[in-house]
Protein backbone atom coordinates (compact mmCIF):
# COMPACT_ATOMS: atom_id res chain seq x y z
CA UNK A 1 0.00 0.00 0.00
CA UNK A 2 1.52 3.39 -0.80
CA UNK A 3 2.36 5.65 1.74
CA UNK A 4 -0.31 7.61 2.86
CA UNK A 5 1.65 11.43 2.62
CA UNK A 6 1.71 10.60 -1.10
CA UNK A 7 -1.80 8.97 -1.16
CA UNK A 8 -3.99 10.29 -3.65
CA UNK A 9 -7.82 8.72 -4.21
CA UNK A 10 -9.52 8.49 -7.43
CA UNK A 11 -13.75 7.88 -6.60
CA UNK A 12 -15.70 6.24 -9.32
CA UNK A 13 -19.42 5.19 -8.74
CA UNK A 14 -22.14 3.32 -10.52
CA UNK A 15 -24.76 5.18 -8.53
CA UNK A 16 -27.82 3.15 -10.48
CA UNK A 17 -25.86 -0.06 -9.09
CA UNK A 18 -25.70 1.16 -5.55
CA UNK A 19 -29.29 3.02 -5.49
CA UNK A 20 -30.94 -0.19 -6.41
CA UNK A 21 -28.86 -2.52 -4.57
CA UNK A 22 -29.83 0.09 -0.98
CA UNK A 23 -33.68 -0.14 -1.54
CA UNK A 24 -33.40 -4.17 -2.50
CA UNK A 25 -31.08 -4.66 0.83
CA UNK A 26 -33.61 -2.10 2.91
CA UNK A 27 -36.96 -3.51 1.41
CA UNK A 28 -37.19 -6.86 -0.56
CA UNK A 29 -34.73 -8.07 -3.13
CA UNK A 30 -36.72 -7.48 -6.39
CA UNK A 31 -38.59 -4.41 -5.25
CA UNK A 32 -37.16 -1.47 -7.18
CA UNK A 33 -38.70 -3.30 -9.98
CA UNK A 34 -42.00 -4.12 -8.98
CA UNK A 35 -42.19 -0.78 -7.62
CA UNK A 36 -41.19 1.12 -10.32
CA UNK A 37 -38.95 3.16 -8.02
CA UNK A 38 -36.76 4.10 -11.18
CA UNK A 39 -39.67 6.86 -12.13
CA UNK A 40 -40.03 7.69 -8.82
CA UNK A 41 -38.25 10.62 -6.56
CA UNK A 42 -37.53 10.29 -3.02
CA UNK A 43 -39.67 12.48 -0.54
CA UNK A 44 -40.17 11.40 3.02
CA UNK A 45 -43.51 14.08 3.32
CA UNK A 46 -44.75 12.83 0.02
CA UNK A 47 -48.67 10.31 0.44
CA UNK A 48 -46.37 8.12 -2.61
CA UNK A 49 -45.08 5.45 -0.55
CA UNK A 50 -42.99 4.98 -2.78
CA UNK A 51 -41.13 7.80 -2.63
CA UNK A 52 -41.50 7.41 1.13
CA UNK A 53 -39.62 4.21 0.74
CA UNK A 54 -36.94 5.87 -1.57
CA UNK A 55 -36.45 8.22 1.11
CA UNK A 56 -36.04 5.30 3.86
CA UNK A 57 -33.07 3.82 1.37
CA UNK A 58 -31.53 7.13 0.25
CA UNK A 59 -27.47 6.52 -0.12
CA UNK A 60 -25.53 8.37 1.82
CA UNK A 61 -23.15 9.66 -0.77
CA UNK A 62 -20.92 11.82 2.28
CA UNK A 63 -20.12 8.60 3.96
CA UNK A 64 -18.77 6.92 1.16
CA UNK A 65 -16.63 10.45 -0.02
CA UNK A 66 -15.65 10.96 3.74
CA UNK A 67 -14.26 6.90 3.72
CA UNK A 68 -12.38 7.35 0.04
CA UNK A 69 -10.79 10.36 1.97
CA UNK A 70 -9.47 8.90 5.03
CA UNK A 71 -6.79 7.19 2.49
CA UNK A 72 -5.63 10.61 1.23
CA UNK A 73 -7.00 13.75 -0.70
CA UNK A 74 -9.95 13.00 -3.54
CA UNK A 75 -8.09 14.13 -6.19
CA UNK A 76 -10.94 12.51 -9.11
CA UNK A 77 -14.63 11.95 -8.20
CA UNK A 78 -17.15 10.53 -10.71
CA UNK A 79 -21.20 9.52 -10.01
CA UNK A 80 -22.24 7.12 -13.00
CA UNK A 81 -26.38 7.49 -14.23
CA UNK A 82 -28.94 8.71 -15.61
CA UNK A 83 -29.39 11.80 -13.92
CA UNK A 84 -32.92 12.30 -15.97
CA UNK A 85 -34.66 9.72 -13.95
CA UNK A 86 -36.47 10.66 -10.69
CA UNK A 87 -34.93 8.49 -8.48
CA UNK A 88 -31.31 9.80 -8.90
CA UNK A 89 -32.49 13.33 -9.75
CA UNK A 90 -33.13 13.83 -5.85
CA UNK A 91 -29.38 13.00 -5.66
CA UNK A 92 -27.92 15.77 -7.93
CA UNK A 93 -27.29 18.69 -4.74
CA UNK A 94 -25.45 16.65 -2.47
CA UNK A 95 -23.38 15.03 -5.18
CA UNK A 96 -22.57 18.85 -7.00
CA UNK A 97 -22.35 19.60 -2.84
CA UNK A 98 -19.38 17.18 -2.10
CA UNK A 99 -18.11 18.30 -6.25
CA UNK A 100 -18.77 15.00 -7.40
CA UNK A 101 -19.16 15.08 -11.35
CA UNK A 102 -22.20 13.87 -12.54
CA UNK A 103 -21.45 11.64 -15.71
CA UNK A 104 -24.67 11.20 -17.90
CA UNK A 105 -25.40 8.30 -19.67
CA UNK A 106 -28.53 7.12 -21.58
CA UNK A 107 -30.01 3.63 -21.24
CA UNK A 108 -28.40 1.60 -24.05
CA UNK A 109 -31.09 -1.26 -24.11
CA UNK A 110 -34.95 -1.15 -23.78
CA UNK A 111 -34.11 -2.10 -20.02
CA UNK A 112 -33.00 -0.35 -17.36
CA UNK A 113 -28.91 -1.04 -18.21
CA UNK A 114 -27.02 2.26 -18.81
CA UNK A 115 -23.65 0.61 -19.58
CA UNK A 116 -21.80 2.64 -16.73
CA UNK A 117 -19.64 -0.15 -16.08
CA UNK A 118 -17.94 0.01 -19.75
CA UNK A 119 -18.29 3.91 -19.04
CA UNK A 120 -16.61 3.57 -15.89
CA UNK A 121 -14.04 1.32 -16.44
CA UNK A 122 -12.76 2.83 -19.48
CA UNK A 123 -12.71 6.40 -17.55
CA UNK A 124 -10.53 4.38 -14.66
CA UNK A 125 -7.77 3.30 -17.25
CA UNK A 126 -7.49 7.02 -19.19
CA UNK A 127 -7.38 8.58 -15.51
CA UNK A 128 -4.51 6.03 -14.37
CA UNK A 129 -2.34 6.90 -17.83
CA UNK A 130 -3.30 10.87 -17.67
CA UNK A 131 -2.42 10.91 -13.62
CA UNK A 132 0.19 9.23 -12.66
CA UNK A 133 0.22 10.27 -9.24
CA UNK A 134 -3.27 8.78 -8.50
CA UNK A 135 -2.26 5.98 -5.96
CA UNK A 136 -5.73 4.81 -4.74
CA UNK A 137 -8.46 3.52 -7.10
CA UNK A 138 -11.96 3.70 -5.19
CA UNK A 139 -15.09 1.68 -7.12
CA UNK A 140 -18.26 2.06 -5.70
CA UNK A 141 -20.27 -1.07 -7.09
CA UNK A 142 -20.92 -4.57 -6.35
CA UNK A 143 -20.83 -6.36 -9.80
CA UNK A 144 -18.81 -8.76 -11.16
CA UNK A 145 -18.15 -6.56 -14.51
CA UNK A 146 -15.71 -4.76 -12.54
CA UNK A 147 -13.33 -7.88 -11.88
CA UNK A 148 -11.52 -6.80 -14.93
CA UNK A 149 -11.22 -3.42 -14.11
CA UNK A 150 -9.79 -3.89 -10.25
CA UNK A 151 -7.27 -6.60 -11.92
CA UNK A 152 -5.95 -4.33 -14.26
CA UNK A 153 -5.80 -0.99 -12.27
CA UNK A 154 -3.55 -3.30 -9.37
CA UNK A 155 -1.57 -4.03 -11.94
CA UNK A 156 -0.89 -0.64 -13.04
CA UNK A 157 0.66 -0.58 -9.23
CA UNK A 158 -2.54 1.00 -7.95
CA UNK A 159 -4.35 0.38 -4.75
CA UNK A 160 -7.74 -0.78 -5.40
CA UNK A 161 -10.70 -0.11 -2.42
CA UNK A 162 -14.01 -1.54 -3.40
CA UNK A 163 -17.27 -0.32 -1.49
CA UNK A 164 -20.69 -2.59 -1.72
CA UNK A 165 -24.15 -3.10 -0.22
CA UNK A 166 -24.12 -6.14 1.36
CA UNK A 167 -26.25 -9.00 -0.55
CA UNK A 168 -25.61 -7.47 -3.38
CA UNK A 169 -21.70 -7.45 -4.35
CA UNK A 170 -20.36 -10.36 -6.09
CA UNK A 171 -17.93 -12.34 -4.12
CA UNK A 172 -15.21 -12.34 -6.85
CA UNK A 173 -15.25 -8.69 -7.30
CA UNK A 174 -14.45 -8.75 -3.00
CA UNK A 175 -11.51 -11.15 -3.86
CA UNK A 176 -10.43 -8.92 -6.57
CA UNK A 177 -9.97 -6.00 -4.80
CA UNK A 178 -7.00 -5.18 -2.40
CA UNK A 179 -9.76 -3.90 0.14
CA UNK A 180 -13.36 -3.77 -0.09
CA UNK A 181 -15.79 -2.16 3.07
CA UNK A 182 -19.73 -3.18 3.20
CA UNK A 183 -21.85 0.38 2.49
CA UNK A 184 -23.33 -0.47 5.99
CA UNK A 185 -20.17 -0.39 7.55
CA UNK A 186 -19.68 3.11 6.38
CA UNK A 187 -22.24 3.99 8.19
CA UNK A 188 -22.05 2.70 11.49
CA UNK A 189 -18.87 4.38 11.22
CA UNK A 190 -20.29 7.78 10.21
CA UNK A 191 -22.64 7.39 12.93
CA UNK A 192 -19.60 6.65 15.55
CA UNK A 193 -18.15 9.59 14.78
CA UNK A 194 -21.27 12.03 14.94
CA UNK A 195 -21.62 10.15 18.86
CA UNK A 196 -18.05 10.79 19.92
CA UNK A 197 -18.66 14.83 19.21
CA UNK A 198 -21.90 14.97 20.69
CA UNK A 199 -20.18 13.05 23.96
CA UNK A 200 -18.21 16.33 24.46
CA UNK A 201 -19.47 17.22 28.28
CA UNK A 202 -19.31 20.52 30.05
CA UNK A 203 -17.25 21.12 33.13
CA UNK A 204 -19.77 19.84 36.44
CA UNK A 205 -20.80 22.58 38.00
CA UNK A 206 -19.26 23.20 41.47
CA UNK A 207 -21.95 24.43 44.17
CA UNK A 208 -21.13 27.44 46.06
CA UNK A 209 -20.95 27.20 50.03
CA UNK A 210 -23.83 28.40 51.56
CA UNK A 211 -24.28 32.38 52.39
CA UNK A 212 -21.31 32.83 49.33
CA UNK A 213 -21.42 34.92 46.79
CA UNK A 214 -18.94 33.25 44.88
CA UNK A 215 -20.36 32.20 41.17
CA UNK A 216 -21.24 28.90 40.33
CA UNK A 217 -18.93 27.47 37.65
CA UNK A 218 -20.17 27.26 34.39
CA UNK A 219 -23.03 30.01 35.37
CA UNK A 220 -23.18 33.30 33.17
CA UNK A 221 -22.14 31.09 29.31
CA UNK A 222 -26.12 32.01 28.21
CA UNK A 223 -27.93 34.62 26.52
CA UNK A 224 -27.22 37.67 27.90
CA UNK A 225 -23.42 37.43 29.36
CA UNK A 226 -21.10 39.40 29.24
Amino acid sequence: MPEPTTARVAVYIDFDNIVISRYDQTFRRGDWARDSARTRRMDATSDDPVAQRLAQARVDVGAILDYASSFGPVVVSRAYADWSVPANAGYQRQLVDRAVDLTQLFPVTAGVKNGADIRLSVDVVEDLFRLPDVTHVVVVAGDSDYIALAQRAKRLGRYVVGIGVAGATSRALMAACDEFSDYDDLLDASATDDADEDDVAEPPAVAAPAGSTAPVAGAGRGRGAG
